[in-house]
């Protein structure tokens, strides 16, 4: 299962979890997100806003696959 935070603006990945074991505390939560970036995303200067549920997407893995692989390329 793969966790990623974006920027809504401009898609900029914040974090991604790929893991169990990646990091010691384990998935952060949207709000301590904010506070590593100061609440600005470090690419396009937006304010960082805690996702709604309709921001929320779940994909198959094998699909979120394809998704890494392709944002790792810019």
């Amino acid at each position: 299962m793969s966790v990623i935070y974006k920027c809504r603006r401009c898609g900029f990945i914040l974090y991604r979890f790929e893991h169990v074991g990646q990091d010691y505390y384990g998935i952060p939560t949207p709000s301590e997100i904010m506070n590593w970036y100061g609440g600005v995303c470090p690419r396009c200067n937006a304010k960082l806003e805690k996702p709604a549920s309709s921001n929320i997407v779940i994909i198959p893995i094998h699909r979120a696959k394809r998704v890494l692989k392709a944002s790792a390329r810019f």
